[in-house]
């Protein structure tokens, strides 16, 4: 039973410290395609810090983690 507890108090830390607000939240990628070429120019930024790991967003921003702002990826 305290194990059961337990992890649902760290579910619900863990969830709690995502953020939820879903006016600041971004798509993970989105591709752009350039006019009349055909190719795919994908532009992405992320947070220095990568608090989330290899996760990027379509819009720069802030992180929802450490608040810094997103930058490019190149």
């Amino acid at each position: 039973m305290k194990k059961i507890i337990f992890a649902s108090v760290l579910a619900i830390a863990f969830l709690a410290s995502c953020g939820g607000d879903a006016s600041k939240s971004t798509t993970d990628s989105v591709a752009v395609t350039a006019a009349g070429s055909g190719d795919v120019a994908a532009v992405k930024y992320q947070c220095p810090m990568k608090c989330e790991g290899e996760k990027t967003y379509a819009a720069t921003g802030t992180c929802p983690m450490c608040k810094m702002d997103l930058k490019e990826v190149k």
